[in-house]
């Protein structure tokens, strides 16, 4: 079965009623201010099943009007995962961190018809860009956006697309509008090329053109390569307690195959170290399964573990992995904007992966760093050790400040137990050279007599 994860990032101004653009339901809110506002804060999930004949298996109950992940899995040849994002720019971190940690196969930019390009959407293109993540827009409400502004609202993001080249980091990408099944396979077949740009216009309300953007999802390909062969590699971006469960993880299998009853290294902790733990039970789209693979997202139940000591940004892998953890690392950055300057011990949010905690900049080759400028970069946590792989693609926030860049060398961190060694020996050896014999030359000193 195939399955692909679309990021589903929502520029749209406050409303009361926005059917769910993909399964046609409402959205999925996590909280109530978001039922009330129409703003997504959290991040939200959300899944979309074909069949064979490229049919959507999304068949609500009719007793409770909700649909029923373990049956849209069961039924479908091919599942889409849609992780729902928040467009404000006030949940921008959220944002962030949905698009870093959940690895992504594509990113649906949602634009309203009648409000257009609203200050995030750019933000929001070019940290998808930056990620090497693939975009496609979906232009929404076109049933009450007058012509002449809809026309407008689609020249601005033809011209946005079309000079996305930031800094020349970025390939420009031709827009490709979307209104008949041949624009859908020549669009699905050149998508992954990241040449293009497919937009699609839709009516959420008089259902206009969702038949063409179902046909999208079901052609697309999938993006990334599988490394089932490699050692399980599991990113945790989510720590639970369930009631006569216990601790439950949930994250992305990035390598290999993992299978209930394994036991695998959780870590880093706060001391750097991984610990040994056995995988009690494995849940997929609420439905337990006896196994995972690479790609695919699950939750994990652990044994002799409590809820405190898991946090996001750990991760879970193979003994044969040695894994190391690391409070320094080497990084190539982009400074997509800075007001002013930025100089060493310069401070900010780092996003890589999962992980989600400030560094410092520790040492640059330039004296100092200004919007457009590259440059090869040290950065040191403040708090924690974490486990970061290299070619991992991060972001740097801090305000208005925004930075891209690709880890280029880890430095490792000594773990106590190498610490507690290294010390011991430094003991031992200081113990040997003060009761050691003494020098040939030297001479007792003589005993003086007290006068007084």
């Amino acid at each position: 079965m195939g399955h692909l994860q679309v990021l589903k990032i929502k520029n749209l101004p406050q409303s009361k009623f926005n059917h769910d653009l993909t399964v046609g339901e409402l959205p999925v809110f996590l909280h109530k201010h978001e039922f009330e506002s129409g703003r997504t804060s959290s991040v939200g999930n959300d899944i979309l099943g074909f069949d064979v004949h490229g049919e959507v298996v999304n068949k609500p109950d009719p007793h409770n009007n909700k649909l029923d992940w373990v049956q849209i899995s069961r039924d479908c040849s091919k599942l889409i995962t849609f992780i729902d994002l928040a467009g404000h720019e006030k949940y921008l971190k959220t944002t962030i961190f949905g698009m870093t940690g959940h690895m992504p196969d594509y990113t649906m930019l949602m634009v309203g018809a009648n409000m257009g390009i609203i200050g995030t959407t750019k933000e929001h293109l070019s940290l998808a860009l930056s990620l090497s993540v693939p975009v496609f827009i979906v232009v929404t409400k076109i049933d009450m956006c007058p012509p002449q502004i809809l026309e407008e609202t689609m020249k601005n993001i033809g011209r946005l697309v079309k000079n996305c080249n930031i800094f020349r980091r970025w390939r420009s990408k031709m827009p490709v509008m979307v209104r008949n099944t041949n624009d859908v396979i020549h669009a699905a077949v050149n998508f992954t090329s990241k040449r293009v740009c497919p937009i699609f216009q839709v009516s959420n309300v008089e259902g206009t053109n969702l038949d063409l953007l179902r046909q999208f999802l079901n052609i697309v390909p999938l993006r990334r390569t599988l490394c089932e062969g490699d050692p399980p590699h599991f990113q945790i971006d989510d720590v639970y307690w369930v009631e006569g469960v216990g601790t439950v993880v949930s994250g992305t299998v990035l390598a290999g195959t993992i299978k209930v009853g394994d036991t695998l290294l959780l870590g880093p902790n706060s001391v750097g170290e991984f610990v040994p733990l056995p995988v009690k039970s494995i849940h997929r789209k609420r439905m337990p399964v006896s196994s995972v693979r690479c790609g695919q997202t699950a939750s994990f139940a652990l044994r002799k573990i409590t809820k405190r000591e898991v946090r996001k940004g750990m991760v879970m892998v193979d003994p044969r992995l040695n894994p190391v953890s690391s409070m320094m690392f080497e990084a190539e950055i982009l400074i997509l904007h800075h007001p002013t300057t930025i100089k060493p011990n310069y401070q900010a949010m780092l996003h890589i992966g999962s992980i989600r905690q400030t560094a410092t900049l520790v040492s640059m080759t330039k004296e100092v760093l200004r919007t457009g400028d590259r440059d090869r970069v040290t950065f040191r946590f403040i708090r924690l050790p974490e486990y970061i792989r290299t070619g991992t693609r991060m972001v740097f926030r801090e305000g208005r400040t925004k930075a891209v860049g690709t880890v280029v060398n880890v430095i490792p961190q000594a773990t106590l137990a190498q610490q507690r060694a290294k010390l011991k020996d430094k003991t031992n050896r200081t113990f040997v050279k003060r009761g050691g014999p003494k020098p040939p030359n030297s001479k007792p000193k003589a005993a003086v007599k007290d006068q007084s």
